[in-house]
């Protein structure tokens, strides 16, 4: 009998066990009319090429949408519409239990797009799929950039330039297909190496250079590409170091007439943007003069008895000039020279009245004047000279004696700027006076009454320190200039009479002044791939922001990135691609700094550079799934992370690419292994295991040097939820006093659900019999309820059935109870407390009883002995 009662026992629990607990069943088809097929292609977009993917997936779903299982072997049929393309197999078996069927898609050569039609009895689900990038036309909204290191150019030089797509938020864009680019152009001053640059599909941006002729001026560069409307245009100037016109120099500016004079005369040679420049021939001099008398007969039999040439290789001519200017008392004399193919250029001098010796006692203060070219080129020789002079006072008049108020009051001059000078005093206070010398003024060994220095012999060194001879203002010091351009000061001294300092500029229009980073994708923009290459120019640069044509060899080092970069001797610019491990990756603007820095024996560290840019990533990673709602209790879930670029097409990269993958929640969903995609392909697959817990998620997944994205995921149950609802009840029920309750359990269908087994919870105010019931044939089941404590009660009901999903609802049921004057919630105390009270109280009234009963025995005997 016992043995009986065990396996009776045994029986019941294996019975009810499968009623308490929530399983996934497996469904089956035949006895479901409320469910779909889900075809899916993920990736739908991949990269041309010949090849099989294992990209597609069925799955069938519950009327909600979330993936079920069969409980038998199911097949699909699949069909291609553009099977040259794309292909598939014809059938494909989704096995009894499993959570999806899976198959491969084999892709030819070619680009373009398939649909892919699964069926299953009377139901289909399709899906697209991209081969490639089969587009013809380019997106509406993008700007074509032409992009140049300079807008200056030298004749017989080149100078790389890039043409672009971007959008209108800055974003370079990887061509879809070839683009062509069409150039026009000044053929006279320059011509690009092509007429037409294509940006490669796939490519982000085309370059290439363009090359000067011999002449000067200004050019224009424009590009078109006429598919999509877009042309940008900008023009370049062209100079050149060659001499494009003369300029001339008088020193000085003030000699005496009423004696036979000298002057300085230095002519030079400029280019066209007026710098001064070396001439590379030959250049043959004609003076000239507004007086002609006196100036222009002396120069005429100059130019007889000399050759006034500008030699090749020189900066200019210097001339230094007899003159008879007795009599000749004018302002702004000039003198002019011209030189076929050169123009002309003039300058002027004037002469004074009456000359002034050094001891004159008129002179209260003696000074030197320095003349000089403002600007010399580079290995060149030029002139500087030097004069002494008298610096007018006009406390005194022209005997040296004071001038009183008086005086002073009485003489009237008109100012008047045109004036002759006839004397010291006709000048303005501060101005000098040229005065003539009772000695030599020279430099010879140890006897140093005149000295000429220069503030760097790096940019000039004095050649010959020249002399003032008895008799004359001034004198002429010949210098040269070096390799290196700046400014430099030039100083002059005479014993006993003053000093002056002159500052000049030695100007080197050649020189290389920078070596310039040049990025093909933006002036301030680097574009960069996920391993961090990226492209960049590196062009020499001279003083007036030209490519310069080197004359050796130049290496540079460029930091961080490490790289070397060699410009090659007769060329002007060199083109690498780079690697940084410095590229970061956030919200805001990431930038990086690169220097560079000349390398090598006798490198030029005047040259480093240093330059900001923006780093822009080309690629992004993205999450992709197949299911965005998954099923919280299967075991097989899975996303797809696949690198593309910012317009979503696949990038199939050269190494192994180690994604990040995280969910935001995972006490929902968990990512352990994070996805590796190898090289070759775009795309690798991640295990999703699930916790069998109902919500929503986000998976986000990144990588080095990419842009990382998310995808909402949400879980869910196949299994239809079971509903709770009650009939019978009244508003209030009795204390005390059983009543019973039907409940009822249906699906979400409103279907009863026969066998459901129901468990009832109470808050400890109440009894239910039984508290735990299954529902018959009508899915109904009958409890008692015995309500001990009001004012209400209430019941938590949880219904479970096989093939279902929990169902639990609230059940809150007032109580009619009479008001009591001790009740635990007025005095906030736990309820056996209070029935402690209530069995003392009891027992003190059983006490004060018995104590009456003993003490009224002796009171009646009493009053019976009073009566008797």
């Amino acid at each position: 009998m016992t043995h009986k009662k065990s396996l009776i026992f045994l029986l019941t629990i294996i019975v009810l066990l499968p009623l308490h607990l929530q399983s996934v069943s497996a469904q089956n088809l035949d006895s479901l009319t409320d469910y779909s097929i889900k075809l899916s292609i993920t990736p739908s977009h991949i990269d041309e090429g010949q090849g099989v993917h294992h990209i597609g997936y069925i799955f069938i779903l519950s009327k909600s949408g979330t993936p079920i299982t069969s409980s038998k072997d199911v097949m699909f049929t699949l069909f291609s519409d553009n099977s040259t393309l794309v292909s598939v197999p014809e059938k494909i078996i989704l096995k009894a239990n499993e959570e999806y069927a899976s198959f491969d898609v084999s892709v030819g050569n070619s680009t373009g797009n398939a649909v892919i039609t699964a069926s299953l009895n009377s139901k289909t689900s399709s899906q697209k799929i991209q081969i490639g990038n089969n587009e013809t036309h380019l997106p509406d909204d993008l700007i074509l950039e032409l992009n140049l290191p300079s807008d200056d150019m030298h004749v017989n030089s080149k100078m790389p330039f890039s043409v672009y797509l971007r959008t209108s938020d800055n974003y370079i864009i990887r061509a879809p297909f070839d683009v062509n680019v069409n150039l026009e152009y000044e053929k006279s001053l320059a011509m690009p190496n092509s007429d037409v640059l294509t940006i490669k599909k796939g490519e982000y941006y085309a370059w290439g250079t363009l090359e000067t002729h011999q002449k000067v001026g200004n050019t224009f560069l424009r590009a078109i590409q006429n598919e999509s409307n877009l042309d940008t245009a900008k023009s370049i100037k062209i100079s050149s170091t060659l001499p494009a016109s003369l300029t001339i120099n008088v020193f000085p500016k003030l000699i005496n007439a009423d004696v036979k004079k000298q002057i300085d005369i230095f002519v030079s040679v400029v280019d066209s943007d007026g710098n001064p420049t070396i001439t590379p021939e030959d250049i043959k001099l004609n003076f000239f003069s507004n007086d002609q008398y006196s100036v222009g007969d002396k120069l005429d039999d100059t130019m007889k008895e000399v050759k006034t040439v500008i030699k090749k290789g020189q900066f200019g001519y210097y001339l230094r000039q007899n003159l008879d200017l007795s009599h000749l008392l004018a302002n702004d004399i000039k003198i002019g020279v011209s030189a076929e193919g050169y123009g002309i250029a003039t300058d002027t001098f004037s002469t004074v009245g009456k000359s002034i010796n050094i001891d004159n006692d008129k002179i209260t203060e003696k000074d030197i004047q320095l003349f000089i070219p403002e600007r010399i080129p580079s290995n060149a020789t030029s002139i500087v000279t030097y004069q002494v002079i008298a610096v007018e006072d006009d406390d005194v008049d022209e005997n040296g004696n004071p001038i009183t108020e008086e005086t002073e009051d009485t003489e009237e001059t008109e100012e008047d700027e045109d004036i002759i000078i006839l004397t010291i005093d006709d000048l303005k206070d501060g101005e000098f006076y040229p005065i003539q010398t009772n000695e030599n003024y020279y430099a010879d060994g140890y006897v140093k009454k005149l000295n000429v220095i220069s503030g760097d012999s790096k940019l000039v060194t004095i050649k010959d320190i020249g002399k003032i001879e008895v008799g004359n203002s001034f004198g002429t010091a010949t210098i040269n200039s070096g390799q290196k351009s700046g400014p430099v000061l030039i100083s002059a001294s005479v014993q006993g009479v003053g000093s002056d300092s002159v500052l000049t500029e030695v100007v080197n229009t050649l020189e290389q002044k920078e070596a310039r980073i040049f990025s093909p994708t933006g002036q301030n923009t680097i574009l960069f791939d996920r391993e961090g290459n990226f492209d960049v120019f590196l062009i020499a640069i001279d003083s007036q922001d030209r490519p310069k044509v080197l004359k050796h060899d130049s290496k540079y080092l460029v930091t961080p990135t490490n790289g070397i970069i060699e410009i090659k001797k007769d060329t002007t610019f060199a083109f690498a691609t780079l690697r940084s491990d410095s590229f970061t990756i956030t919200e805001d603007e990431n930038f990086i700094d690169l220097k560079v820095v000349p390398i090598g024996e006798g490198a030029d560290l005047s040259l480093e550079t240093k330059k900001t840019f923006v780093t822009q990533p080309s690629s992004k990673m993205s999450v992709l799934l197949p299911m965005d709602k998954i099923n919280a209790n299967h075991d097989k879930n899975f996303g797809i992370v696949q690198i593309v670029d910012l317009q979503g097409n696949p990038i199939i990269p050269t190494y192994d690419v180690k994604s990040k993958i995280t969910s935001s929640k995972e006490s929902l969903v968990q990512v352990i292994d994070d996805a590796v995609i190898p090289s070759g392909v775009s795309y690798a697959l991640f295990p999703i295991e699930t916790t069998g817990v109902i919500g929503n998620s986000v998976i986000s997944a990144s990588a080095k040097g990419v842009i990382g994205t998310e995808s909402e995921i949400s879980t869910d149950s196949s299994l239809t939820k079971l509903k709770i609802f009650t009939s019978g009840l009244a508003d209030q029920i009795p204390v005390d006093e059983p009543v019973e309750i039907k409940l009822f359990i249906d699906d979400e269908n409103a279907e009863s659900v026969a066998g459901a087994s129901i468990k009832i919870n109470t808050d400890g105010n109440s009894l239910v019999v039984p508290d735990v019931i299954q529902t018959g044939p009508d899915g109904s089941a009958v409890v008692r309820l015995t309500a001990t404590n009001g004012p209400s009660i209430s019941l938590n009901l949880i219904a479970t059935a096989e093939g279902y999903s929990e169902g639990k609802d609230t059940l809150t049921i007032n109580v009619d109870s009479p008001d009591k004057t001790l009740n635990t919630v007025d005095l906030d105390l736990p309820e056996w407390i209070v029935y402690v009270i209530i069995a003392a109280i009891l027992l003190i009234g059983v006490l004060v009883v018995l104590f009456l009963k003993k003490s009224k025995a002796p009171l009646e005997e009493d009053w019976e002995e009073e009566e008797l």
